[in-house]
C-alpha cells in the first residue's frame, strides 16, 4: 500500500490542525528568509557604493552597535595619505535623521574636491559650486520619496536648505541619500573638523597583500579605528553583524517553535489514530512502516511549512517595498542559498520533531489499540 495517499487523507481529515501547524512553521521560515536578505541587501549595497566611488578601503571609528560610527577628527586623514602606497582620500561624515515625511533618511557630506564626487550624475540642476554653499544635492530616489525637486527646500538641522541638484548613483544606498557639502555639514551638526569615514584609493596596480600591511599599520598608529579593505568593511559593520545576530536568535526560535508545534501534531494524529494504527499492525504492517509512515508526515509539514514561509518572504518583500520609506532604504536580497536554506532547515526540523510519535506509534500492540477503542 502507498504511504502518500494514507498521509494525504490523515492531513484532510484534520485540516484546521494542518492549517496551523504549517503557519506556525511558515512564520517562522519567514522571518529567516527576510532577515538573511535584509543582511545580504545591506552588504550588496555597501558593495555598490564602494564600486560606484572607486574605493579601495574604508577607515572608521570602531562602531559599538550603532550604523553609523563615531566622528573621529579628520586631521587623521592628513597623516593617513601621506603613507607609501595611498593615492588619495577623502573624508565622510553622515548621520541618519527624520527628514520631512520620512522616518529616517542618510545625510551624507563628502570632502570637497575629493575622488568621491567624480561618480555622480547630475540629471536636473547643477552641483555645489563652493565647499561652504548651503545648498543640498537629492539622490533620485531620496527626491522621489520626500517629494522635493530643484528650488523646493528641504529643513535639516534646524535650517531650510534649497534643492539645488538631483543625481543618479549606481549604489541604492546613495541614490536614497540627501548630500551636502562636507564644510557644511560639519558646522550645522557640532562636528567642525570631524569626518565618520575615510575613503582611500591605492596606487594602482598595488597588491592586496601590501593593501592590508598598510591598513594593518594604520591599525597600529590608530588603535582606535578600523581599516578594512571595501570588499570585506560590510562584513565588519555593526549593521550587518546585528541583523545577522538577529538571524541566529530567529532561527533558534523558529526551530523551538517548529518542533514544538509539529511534535504536538503528530503526537495527537498517533492518539486519535490509535485504532487504525492497531489495524494496520493486525493486518502485516511492520513496525518499521508504521514510522517511516509517521516520519514521513512529519517531514511533509515540514517541506510544505519552509516552502510556504519562502513564499510568505517574497510577497512580505514587495508589500513593504510598497511604503516609500522602505522602499528607497533598504533592499530584501533573497539568494537562491537562503531559499534551500529555509526549506532544507524546516524539513529537518519536521523529521526530528516527528521521531518519538512515530517511535511511539510503532510500538502499539494492536490488542491495546483494540482496548483503546
Amino acid at each position: 500500500m502507498n504511504l502518500l495517499p494514507m498521509i494525504i487523507r490523515n492531513f484532510k481529515a484534520r485540516r484546521m490542525r494542518t492549517a496551523l501547524t504549517l503557519l506556525g512553521i511558515a512564520v517562522g521560515m519567514m522571518a529567516i528568509v527576510a532577515l538573511m536578505g535584509l543582511a545580504r541587501g545591506f552588504e550588496r549595497g555597501w558593495d555598490q557604493t564602494m564600486n560606484a566611488r572607486g574605493t579601495d578601503a574604508v577607515i572608521n571609528r570602531i562602531a559599538a552597535g550603532s550604523p553609523i560610527p563615531a566622528p573621529f577628527s579628520e586631521e587623521i586623514a592628513l597623516t593617513v595619505s601621506s603613507l607609501p602606497g595611498i593615492e588619495s582620500s577623502g573624508g565622510v561624515l553622515s548621520s541618519l535623521v527624520p527628514v520631512g515625511n520620512l522616518p529616517m533618511v542618510l545625510i551624507t557630506s563628502w570632502e570637497w574636491n575629493s575622488y568621491i564626487w567624480n561618480h555622480l550624475k547630475i540629471v536636473e540642476g547643477r552641483m555645489p559650486q563652493r565647499p561652504d554653499e548651503q545648498v543640498i544635492l537629492l539622490g533620485k530616489s531620496a527626491s522621489q520619496a520626500l517629494g522635493k525637486g530643484i528650488g523646493e527646500t528641504l529643513l535639516l538641522y534646524g535650517s531650510k536648505f534649497p534643492v539645488c541638484g538631483i543625481y543618479e548613483s549606481a549604489s541604492m544606498i546613495e541614490s536614497g541619500a540627501v548630500l551636502i557639502p562636507l564644510k557644511v555639514m560639519q558646522d550645522k551638526s557640532d562636528n567642525v573638523g570631524k569626518i565618520n569615514f575615510l575613503n582611500i584609493r591605492f596606487d594602482s596596480g598595488i597588491e592586496n597583500s601590501k593593501a592590508r600591511s598598510i591598513l594593518q599599520e594604520i591599525e597600529a598608529i590608530h588603535p582606535e579605528l578600523s581599516a578594512s579593505l571595501a570588499s570585506e568593511s560590510a562584513q565588519q559593520n555593526s549593521t550587518t553583524k546585528a541583523v545577522r545576530g538577529m538571524t541566529l536568535a530567529v532561527t533558534l526560535l523558529a526551530m523551538v517553535v517548529g518542533l514544538t508545534s509539529v511534535m504536538n501534531t503528530m503526537l495527537m494524529s498517533v492518539f486519535e489514530r490509535t485504532m487504525e494504527i492497531g489495524v494496520l499492525r493486525a493486518i502485516g504492517w511492520k513496525a518499521s512502516r508504521i514510522r517511516r509512515m509517521i516520519l514521513l508526515e512529519a517531514s511533509l509539514l515540514g517541506v510544505t511549512g519552509g516552502t510556504l514561509g519562502v513564499l510568505l518572504a517574497f510577497a512580505a518583500r514587495e508589500l513593504l517595498y510598497l511604503f516609500p520609506s522602505i522602499g528607497s532604504a533598504i533592499r530584501i536580497e533573497i539568494a537562491p542559498d537562503a531559499v534551500v536554506f529555509t526549506i532544507m532547515f524546516a524539513t529537518i526540523v519536521g523529521a526530528i520533531s516527528g521521531l518519538y510519535p512515530a517511535i511511539r506509534a510503532s510500538r502499539m500492540k494492536p490488542t491495546a489499540a483494540f482496548r483503546h477503542q
